[in-house]
């Protein structure tokens, strides 16, 4: 799971000073050992019957300024692809990172109730919804810091996601809340699913500094009903985990 929480690549800063300090004696454009991705498209070279085919003429009939001038099209055509197909990646994953949890490999409260809302707006999407407080994280956090609280974190959701099938969206919705959504699972089923993953947790105590901390959830569970809207089912969950009625 470790290779879950970070998956940009790293770079020391010795490696970006290198580069950084080492990049006047290179000429213009991409340096070889650059950290960082070439921010200009490739060169592509057009040929002669690449124009031609273009221009629906024989090869023969392409003059050098003929060539010149469409290749310069070509290529400011490429730049444009380049560049659009660059602005397509960087939307998406910024997109992600805006659903994503910064400190744990789960959705933010953001990016769960998205995938909430894309299952309620089928109009019959079944399946469990489960809100876990997990009670102790707060105390190791004001006793030993927010890396202890963070580690607790990790541990927590590294039993979550590794316990649960790939279409089960995992979110932190705050604090030392999750939440899980088990799509198409009965009530009983999803029980069963938490008390294993409880279990989990207790067998692999989480170790800080050299002592052990133990950890206790409290769990609640709604069944999505049809019609229904992410927020109310959340607030639904919540209120079962608390013990309010319904």
């Amino acid at each position: 799971m470790a290779n879950q929480f970070r998956s940009e690549p790293v770079y020391s800063v010795g490696h970006v000073n290198e580069y950084a300090l080492d990049r006047d004696s290179h000429p213009p454009g991409h340096h070889p050992h650059s950290p960082y991705p070439p921010n200009e498209p490739p060169h592509i070279q057009h040929s002669i019957a690449d124009v031609a085919s273009i221009l629906g003429l024989p090869d023969a009939a392409i003059t050098p300024a003929v060539l010149k001038a469409v290749t310069g099209l070509l290529g400011e055509a490429d730049r444009l692809r380049w560049m659009d197909s660059q602005s397509r990646r960087r939307q998406a994953f910024l997109e992600g990172l805006a659903e994503r949890d910064p400190v744990v490999p789960a959705l933010n409260r953001r990016g769960f109730i998205r995938e909430l809302e894309a299952l309620l707006s089928t109009g019959h999407g079944s399946g469990t919804l489960v809100l876990l407080h997990v009670a102790g994280i707060e105390h190791l956090r004001q006793a030993h810091g927010l890396a202890a609280g963070d580690g607790a974190l990790r541990h927590v959701t590294a039993h979550l996601v590794g316990s649960l099938r790939t279409s089960d969206p995992v979110g932190l919705m705050g604090g030392s809340d999750f939440a899980l959504l088990l799509s198409g699972t009965e009530l009983a089923a999803a029980r069963d699913k938490v008390r294993d993953i409880m279990e989990r947790i207790n067998l692999q105590p989480f170790y800080w500094q050299g002592d052990v901390h133990s950890f206790a959830l409290f769990s609640g569970y709604h069944v999505l009903q049809p019609g229904e809207n992410a927020e109310s089912a959340v607030a639904a969950a919540d209120r079962a985990r608390r013990g309010l009625p319904g």
